[in-house]
């Protein structure tokens, strides 16, 4: 088996294994990991050490990989396999189609192994993995556990998009409908997509992101990058407008069949009582099924503490929120593996604190 790393040249066949693998989605593009090295370029001197393998019969698996600094309070900085800056889960690897199950398990163990070699090299800390809801080939496990990963699993809501609309709106929770259609008689919505991109619309979500964080969060590159993969059909912005001024605005990552609820950034000086968000996301529904989508993956559920996750209100009223566009549950698999035992027992032992302290019996 030979391990190459991704370099630019290699990117047009990274790329094309990524299309035709069944267990890859956008998130192991080379678009992906140059944005998430973008992102973290200055902040967390994030690295691309991506790599693939082949034999004799060619590539038969990538494994997006991202090194970044990290540091929170009243800690050490140290490195990491993670993204966005906090710890964030990478994708797990994605293999070739033909592969056999035993081969596929060959092949796992040799790159799990190659990512404790890089680890070892580089000195990082922990990796953090997770699965792929939207690939073709769902992961039935935590087949993370497998190659030395805790578990760190969470759930995450897929609305299926191949049911008739009517069907689609009737899963609507019965609050939901009301302010979708309260929305409908306020404000106007518009999808930007391939066919009608529009830089000054664009630069107008990019300054209402800046507006509602209080300051500029990531780097402008970034959003250069987004604006690309709407023109590259990888992308779509809705927003919502009244009387010709823009309120707010969703944005979705596509690819192959599938659809992910990337950001949204609403004018905090916006007064209103009839709530964006339920007509935006609605809007985003009826263009993914008219435009042959299967899934789209509305975001993370939570429900309330776990020992690896103690979510905040919001966190828990956010899951609540997307969960009123119907959908289903399921299992987000994700492992975390530590290679500094004090950093791991100083990071288990606050959690535990955490858990206690938030654990309601």
């Amino acid at each position: 088996m030979k391990i190459t790393d991704l370099t630019i040249d290699k990117h047009e066949l990274w790329n094309e294994f990524c299309l035709a693998s069944n267990d890859a989605w956008f998130w192991h593009t080379t678009g992906w990991l140059d944005y998430c090295e973008a992102y973290g370029k200055e902040k967390f001197q994030t690295r691309n050490l991506s790599f693939m393998l082949a034999d004799d019969t060619g590539t038969v698996a990538v494994c997006p990989l991202l090194i970044e600094r990290t540091k929170k309070e009243n800690e050490i900085e140290r490195a990491e396999f993670s993204t966005a800056g906090s710890g964030g889960f990478g994708i797990s690897p994605a293999l070739r189609n033909d592969l056999s199950e035993d081969r596929k398990d060959k092949i796992l163990k040799e790159i799990f192994e190659k990512v404790d070699e890089l680890a070892k090299d580089n000195q990082v800390a922990r990796a953090v993995f997770r699965s792929n809801p939207l690939a073709v080939n769902k992961a039935e496990f935590n087949f993370l556990i497998k190659y030395g990963y805790l578990d760190h699993s969470s759930n995450t809501q897929i609305i299926d998009l191949t049911l008739p609309l009517e069907k689609l709106w009737g899963n609507l929770r019965k609050g939901h409908k009301y302010d979708v259609n309260r929305g409908k008689k306020h404000y106007q919505t518009h999808i930007y997509d391939n066919n009608n991109a529009d830089k000054n619309v664009f630069d107008q979500y990019r300054l209402l992101h800046h507006k509602a964080a209080g300051r500029v969060t990531r780097p402008v590159e970034t959003f250069e990058m987004m604006y690309q993969w709407i023109k590259n059909g990888e992308g779509m912005l809705c927003g919502v407008s009244r009387e010709g001024k823009f309120a707010g605005f969703s944005y979705i990552c596509l690819y192959k069949d599938a659809a992910y609820y990337g950001s949204a950034s609403d004018d905090p000086e916006f007064v209103t009582d009839v709530p964006l968000s339920h007509v935006v996301q609605w809007a985003v529904i009826e263009w993914l099924k008219d435009n042959g989508y299967k899934k789209y993956e509305i975001g993370l559920q939570q429900f309330g503490p776990q020992p690896h996750d103690i979510p905040s209100p919001k966190d828990l009223s956010i899951s609540f929120f997307k969960r009123g566009f119907g959908g289903k549950t399921i299992p987000l698999f994700r492992g975390v593996k530590y290679y500094d035992q004090e950093f791991m027992k100083k990071e288990l032992d606050e959690k535990l604190r955490m858990l206690v302290a938030n654990y309601g019996v």
